[in-house]
C-alpha cells in the first residue's frame, strides 16, 4: 500500500492514534522493531494497538524514516517513486489520441515506434531504453515497464487520465525507482515530458 504522498502532521497522528510520532518511535525500539521488516511492523500495531491498515502504514513509514531505513518519496511496495500532473485543456478522448499519435509517443515513450501499443508488445529507444507495454486501457491509462542503460532492474510507469468538463488532467507516475537520486532525475525527466506534451496539446487544439 503506498502512502500519500501528503503525510500527517504530528497533530493528526496524536488525533487518530492517541500518540505523537516520538511515542510510538519509542514503543517499537522497546519492541525490537527496527529489526522487524515493514509488514510485521504494520500487523504488531494493528494486533497490539489497534491502529487500522492506513495508520498502521503511516505510522511504520514514520518510524522507518526517523530510524534511517526509509528516505522521502520512498513506500514500501513501489520503492522510490514520484508523480507529476498537467491538467489539459482538451477532452479525455483528445488527450488520448495525442498521448497515442507518433508525436506524443515520441514524447513520453521516447520513440514513435511501435506503431500500435497492445499488452506484451516490447520497445526501445535511441537513447538506450527499453521496455514492455503492460496495460492498455483506452482514454483512461498506459502502464509499462522502463530500463535504462546501465539500469540493475527496470522500474514502472503509469499514465492516467483523469476527465473533467472540457478538460483532462493527465498524470505521469513513475514508481520502483532505485533510489533518491534517480527519484529526482526521473521528477525532471517527467516535468519535461509534461510540459512538451501540454504544448503538444494547446498547439493541436482548436482556439475558442
Amino acid at each position: 500500500m503506498a502512502i500519500s504522498k501528503s503525510e500527517p502532521g504530528d497533530a493528526a497522528v496524536v488525533a487518530a492514534t492517541g500518540r505523537t510520532p516520538a511515542e510510538w518511535q519509542a514503543l517499537l525500539d522497546a519492541a525490537g522493531a527496527r529489526d522487524w521488516p515493514h509488514p510485521r511492523i504494520v500487523a504488531w500495531l494493528r494486533e497490539q494497538h489497534g491502529l487500522s491498515g492506513w495508520w498502521g502504514q503511516s505510522v511504520t513509514v514514520g518510524y522507518e524514516r526517523a530510524i534511517g531505513r526509509r528516505a522521502l518519496g520512498q513506500t514500501a511496495d513501489a520503492g522510490f517513486q514520484v508523480g507529476v500532473s498537467r491538467t489539459l485543456p482538451a477532452p479525455a478522448e483528445t488527450v488520448w489520441r495525442l498521448l497515442l499519435s507518433p508525436e506524443g509517443r515520441t514524447l513520453w515513450l521516447g520513440t514513435a515506434e511501435p506503431a500500435e501499443l497492445a499488452p506484451g508488445v516490447a520497445y526501445h529507444t535511441a537513447d538506450g531504453v527499453s521496455g514492455e507495454i503492460r496495460v492498455v486501457r483506452p482514454g483512461d491509462r498506459l502502464r509499462l515497464t522502463r530500463r535504462g542503460p546501465g539500469e540493475a532492474a527496470s522500474s514502472t510507469v503509469q499514465i492516467a487520465l483523469q476527465p473533467g468538463e472540457a478538460r483532462t488532467v493527465i498524470t505521469f507516475h513513475h514508481e520502483k525507482l532505485p533510489d533518491a537520486d534517480a527519484r529526482e532525475a526521473m521528477r525532471a525527466h517527467w516535468r519535461g515530458v509534461a510540459d512538451r506534451f501540454a504544448a503538444l496539446v494547446g498547439r493541436l487544439m482548436p482556439s475558442s
